[in-house]
């Protein structure tokens, strides 16, 4: 009886060179999503002096915001972008370039719209809007910085917020980490699973999205049976928060902010 011999072709080792394919796109939206969800998660550091409340960050944010935007007088923009150069001489090298990336972006961004400006001759208003987009996003950067995403609500509803904008504000910012983490999730396992070339980008991303859009009906419905469960009425308890020492200084660098305003203002009306 003559021994069977093994065919050639099963001694060969396979080799399986699929095309490359690094999947750019699927992967610089998992970062943007990482981002995302680190940005909303994060815990700012404790400041190592006494600080001031939640309520007092935000109207001294949204006081100084308002006033820069409204000045005529650009000295006025000037004092406040001096003032906050030397909050920032108190950072360490971290803290520093997280509190300036949002600000850069934003004034980058104002310079290339008002770039044509600059060829009708209108350079105050390139260098004043410009000016004013850096400072009001420094100051925009340095509030996010400060607090907690919960705070925010609080602080809102400290001011008397509506109840109708307190409870949006608040379930986004809860549902922005939730599909942030689902949709992530769902693009690890396109990435684990797809093999070579992936020749249809669009329907692979309309999985994605369709598989979100999904979830979220189911979120939706589980939210809405979970509140009524609880009784829930949409109102919002009031959030008083505790006066703090630190709060007259807050207090005090308010009432100076809106006096260096009038003074600049009126300053100029008198100039003209």
């Amino acid at each position: 009886m003559s021994e069977r011999s093994v065919p050639d072709w099963l001694l060969k080792e396979d080799k399986f060179d699929p095309p490359k394919d690094g999947g750019a796109f699927l992967r610089k939206s998992a970062l943007a999503l990482a981002s995302v969800i680190r940005s909303v998660r994060r815990v700012p550091e404790r400041p190592r002096g006494p600080s001031f409340s939640p309520p007092m960050r935000l109207a001294l944010a949204v006081l100084t915001i308002l006033l820069v935007s409204a000045s005529r007088n650009f000295m006025f923009v000037e004092t406040i972008g001096v003032a906050l150069l030397v909050l920032l001489a108190t950072f360490d090298a971290r803290k520093l370039a997280r509190t300036l990336a949002l600000p850069l972006e934003a004034y980058l961004t104002a310079l290339a719209i008002l770039a044509p400006a600059l060829l009708w001759g209108q350079t105050r208003a390139f260098v004043v809007v410009s000016t004013k987009t850096l400072v009001t996003t420094l100051v925009l950067s340095l509030l996010i910085q400060s607090m907690n995403w919960n705070r925010f609500t609080c602080a809102f509803k400290t001011f008397g917020a509506p109840d109708s904008l307190v409870f949006i504000f608040d379930l986004t910012l809860k549902y922005v980490v939730v599909f942030s983490e689902i949709c992530l999730e769902t693009i690890d396992a396109v990435l684990l699973r797809s093999a070579g070339r992936n020749r249809r980008r669009a329907r692979t991303l309309g999985g994605v999205v369709g598989t979100i859009f999904l979830r979220a009906q189911d979120a939706a419905q589980e939210q809405f049976d979970a509140m009524t469960c609880r009784c829930f009425s949409g109102v919002y308890r009031r959030y008083r928060a505790p006066f703090r020492r630190s709060d007259i200084v807050g207090v005090s660098i308010l009432i100076a902010i809106l006096a260096i305003f009038a003074y600049f203002e009126y300053a100029r009306l008198c100039l003209t």
